[in-house]
């Protein structure tokens, strides 16, 4: 057994699986040693040879100069990890949210610029805030942010979200669904359930249909389980008289009722029609060192599938945790499960340096990068994540990505505690209806780097940097190509959960991959400050007070 590293470690997979639940998560499995590619291939022109991570000189604290929008509603939130090493996020956004977007930037910028012209801090080794200054300049935020009043509610409302689409382009879809029709088809499910009482799981499957690959519903309370038995015995009622309005609008406001309260009224229905604005993020993510073999496939091995929510670091007693190990880079961690008394599975980004000349599977010209640098020199490290496996039993999540995961979270502390993560087992995909087109895909993401580690170094590629041989590596087979050249899955089974446990869900068949762009990761880096202020600098929003006197701003 390793040990740890330091006070913030995780922990190694071999002491989860010492763990009596974590020997029940891991029974179907039979778990492999992480064998490395002996190839050492070039990376492809494309998409592929595109320098993807975050360039650095040193470790230092940073913050997110991106554009994504802060939700403090944790109700809002989907987070969900799924085969093939992504994370998703999803969240609903209400007309607040929106509202509130443009003051957000606004803020966002001004409490930036006011501790870099106060001399709080010092813009150190890139130039993002530049970047993010000029945009905030050319999209004209400030302006448009103090017009909130004067303008009315409609028409500021359009051009936020216009402006929120532009600067976050393939991330915002329009869902617009047909309720009704919604509801018409999940109806013809109810007939085997007029004469017997459903189970547990059989009534979680029945309202998470109502709105399939949105509804996460993992507990029955008797409130639901009422609502549920009520829409079901006016269906009985209605049965053979459900053409006449009458009967269907009896039928059907129950049903509204149900599912309003299963989703806690975060997808508004107008009229009979569903009619929402979402924002979806999907990162490579790394997972444990292990793989499973499944059906003569070896994958990457997930040890703690289940749902679960972020929870309070042990040591620090706070969910918004920045490990005090320089190696972390004072990055965002994360925790959702403790393990034993003192260490922790988490959200976190890489530990190790990836040291730029000294890596031979780091493209030449990714060597030389200067881009956005303070000094023109080539930088010599680079968070490059590992999508695979790689940890000891974390979630690891690249430096930008973690930044941005942070700055979508709710700001304060209290909250964080309600925000749920689902994970899937192993060998089950996220499936999700992305667009809200009724035809939903395998989540996938455009990312194609995974290598190993030896004496706690990045040692060699596990697969070619190409999309057809990386695909081979990560899903195996099970899998072709159509004519549009698009991954399509022969056969996706999925996860269900009831309360904390993950189960085999749904099977889709003959479904095709989405493929995410990469995110490009956008942090500034600037001088050593005290873990605090770090954390309350990423908290900056106009629903959070924020602590003026850790940000030395009094």
């Amino acid at each position: 057994m390793k040990k740890k590293l330091g006070k913030n470690r995780c922990p190694y997979g071999l002491r989860i699986i010492v763990m009596v639940l974590s020997i029940l998560w891991l029974m179907p499995f039979v778990v492999q040693a992480a064998e490395p590619t002996k190839m050492e291939p070039r990376v492809q022109n494309g998409t592929e040879s595109q320098p993807q991570g975050v360039f650095y000189y040193r470790i230092e604290p940073s913050f997110y100069t991106g554009f994504a929008p802060r939700c403090q509603d944790p109700e809002r939130i989907h987070i969900h990890l799924g085969r093939g090493n992504q994370l998703r996020v999803t969240i609903a956004l209400s007309d607040e949210m929106i509202d509130s977007y443009l003051s957000d930037l606004a803020k966002r910028y001004r409490t930036y610029e006011t501790v870099i012209e106060k001399g709080i801090i010092k813009l150190t080794q890139n130039k993002a805030f530049e970047k993010f200054s000029r945009i905030i300049s050319t999209e004209n935020i400030l302006k448009l942010a103090a017009e909130k009043g004067r303008l009315g509610q409609k028409e500021y409302r359009k051009i936020s979200i216009e402006k929120l689409e532009k600067l976050n382009p393939g991330r915002v879809f329009h869902i617009k669904i047909d309720l009704d029709r919604q509801i018409r088809q999940w109806s013809t499910r109810l007939m085997p359930l007029l004469n017997k009482k459903p189970s547990i799981q059989e009534s979680l499957a029945l309202i998470n249909d109502m709105l399939p690959t949105r509804v996460w519903v993992t507990e029955l309370p008797w409130r639901l389980e009422k609502k549920l038995q009520n829409a079901i015995t006016l269906y009985g009622i209605y049965e053979e008289d459900l053409q006449s309005t009458v009967a269907w609008n009896s039928f059907y406001n129950a049903a509204v009722e149900l599912f309003d309260f299963a989703t806690q009224n975060i997808y508004p229905v107008k009229g009979k029609l569903l009619d929402f604005y979402e924002f979806t993020a999907v990162y490579p993510v790394g997972t444990l060192n292990q793989f499973a073999e499944y059906d003569g496939r070896k994958i990457p091995l997930y040890p703690c599938p289940g749902k679960r929510n972020l929870i309070e670091h042990q040591r620090t007693k706070v969910v918004d945790h920045i490990p005090d190990k320089q190696c972390y880079g004072y990055l965002p961690w994360l925790p959702y499960m403790h393990v034993g008394k003192t260490l922790h599975n988490s959200f976190h980004t890489l530990w190790f340096q990836n040291v730029t000349k000294k890596n031979s599977f780091i493209p030449e010209e990714w060597k030389q990068n200067t881009k956005d640098s303070r000094t023109g020199k080539p930088y010599t490290n680079l968070w490059l994540l590992s999508r695979g496996p790689m940890s000891h039993g974390c979630t690891h999540v690249n430096a930008g990505h973690i930044s941005e995961l942070r700055q979508m979270l709710p700001s304060a502390e209290k909250l964080l505690p309600k925000v749920v993560t689902f994970r899937n087992k192993s060998n089950h995909f996220d499936v999700f209806d992305i667009d809200g087109d009724g035809k939903p895909e395998v989540i996938g993401v455009k990312y194609f780097h995974a290598y190993s580690l030896k004496n706690k170094k990045p040692y060699k590629r596990r697969a070619p940097a190409d999309r057809k041989s990386f695909y081979k590596w990560l899903y195996v087979d099970g899998y072709h190509y159509d004519d549009q050249g698009r991954v399509v899955f022969d056969e996706a089974p999925t996860s269900k959960f009831v309360r904390k446990t993950a189960y085999r869900g749904d099977t889709f068949e003959n479904i095709p991959l989405y493929e995410a762009e990469y995110a490009p990761e956008t942090i500034q880096f600037y001088n050593r400050m005290p873990i605090p202020f770090v954390r309350e600098l990423r908290r900056i929003s106009t629903t959070y007070d924020e602590n003026r006197k850790i940000l030395k701003l009094n």
